[in-house]
């Protein structure tokens, strides 16, 4: 991405966030088409959305789904595994024993692909001028 050298630090980041919002709507829908069927649920809506504090959330009534923009400066498999994880909430809306199920079924690499991502940073890198 090229931007003239007089571009503000604020319209930078503006750019920059509307590029990376783009990138995770093209890998996005793929990844939920390929987990609805696999587990048999329907996503009817996604979002992407900056989030301070987590990955992804799930309102399993309404069939929608949030994902941290963020997501897009990590590797692929890690959207993937926050992917599945927002869904799989669409069959068991807690983080219980069925939740857990359900994780070890059809993402048997689940435990590592959550210890990966909580060591990297929630959030990148801050411009300074």
């Amino acid at each position: 991405m090229y931007l003239p050298p007089e571009t503000t630090l604020k319209k930078r980041a503006e750019l920059l966030h509307e590029w990376h919002k783009l990138l995770l709507h093209q890998a996005i829908p793929p990844l939920i088409a390929k987990w609805q069927a696999k587990l048999g649920v329907t996503v009817k809506q996604y979002f992407l959305q900056r989030m301070k504090t987590k990955w992804g959330s799930c309102n399993p009534k309404s069939g929608h789904i949030r994902l941290n923009t963020e997501l897009v400066k990590k590797p692929k498999h890690l959207l993937e595994y926050v992917v599945v994880h927002e869904m799989a909430h669409l069959l068991e809306p807690t983080h219980n024993e069925c939740f857990l199920a359900i994780l070890n079924e059809y993402y048997p690499t689940w435990h590592e692909a959550r210890a990966e991502l909580n060591e990297l940073p929630l959030s990148a890198e801050q411009w300074k001028e």
